[in-house]
């Protein structure tokens, strides 16, 4: 199973990172509008829990190559979502330094690329591993 997680997580990252290079602006819009719905915490953590939970629980491999970034993204995002939801002022402060970024769209378009390159790379991993 790791492997097709290894690909699933590569090639979202590559997807989102190519919408954060092409669409900085909606991103910093999208996380000021759901800071204005007071659910934030509830929002991000829904969404990022339960993806974090599924590489863990696919994907906990701590053998030093590529495929250990996906195992460190998976414990990063529980962790996060896991904070975000105890303690939900975590997020605001989170975004409102998104939100300060916002005249400053490079740095979405930094992460962006970085990210894309990063998908790119452990695409290319992933499929070389996928069972044929």
């Amino acid at each position: 199973m790791a492997p097709y997680i290894d690909a699933w997580f590569a090639l979202t990252l590559v997807i989102v990172g190519l919408s954060h290079a092409a669409q900085p602006r909606l991103w910093a819009e999208f996380f000021d509008a759901i800071k204005g719905t007071g659910f934030a915490p509830l929002i991000i953590g829904m969404y990022t829990l339960p993806t974090g939970l599924v590489i863990l629980l696919g994907h906990n491999l701590w053998a030093w190559d590529w495929p250990v970034l996906v195992t460190i993204a998976g414990w990063s995002m529980t962790t996060k979502a896991t904070l975000y939801l105890i303690f939900p002022a975590v997020p605001n402060r989170m975004i409102d330094n998104a939100v300060r970024w916002q005249k400053a769209f490079g740095v979405y378009r930094v992460v962006g690329a970085v990210m894309s390159v990063l998908g790119v790379i452990l695409t290319w991993d992933a499929f070389r591993r996928l069972p044929t």
